[in-house]
């Protein structure tokens, strides 16, 4: 039977093989940590955002409620009158018959 270098010595070339497979994974979870840093960095800038927008929506959402409120105080208000000036021409009009 034929012997090779690799069949004679076996240990250092599956060294510099585990070697080179050690570093290239090293690599891909040096990749792998960054894209995880990134999308960290995105997802906080996200909620950031979003917190924002929600600390906005409350503000328009109490203002909405607060102009809603006087509308309908005002339409309460003018009711009142409109039944008030009904009220006193009803008054007005019956001394005024009856001369």
């Amino acid at each position: 039977m034929a012997t090779t270098a690799s069949d004679t010595d076996p240990s250092p070339e599956s060294a510099t093989e585990a070697l080179k497979r050690r570093k290239k994974q090293a690599r891909r979870e040096a990749k792998l940590m960054l894209a995880i840093e990134a999308a960290k960095k995105a997802q906080k800038k996200a909620q950031k955002k979003q917190t924002k927008a929600q600390a906005r929506l409350e503000a328009r959402s109490t203002s909405l409620h607060t102009l809603e409120a006087r509308l309908e105080e005002l339409r309460i208000q003018s009711r009142q009158a409109a039944t008030d000036a009904t009220s006193q021409s009803a008054t007005d009009a019956e001394p005024t018959s009856l001369l």
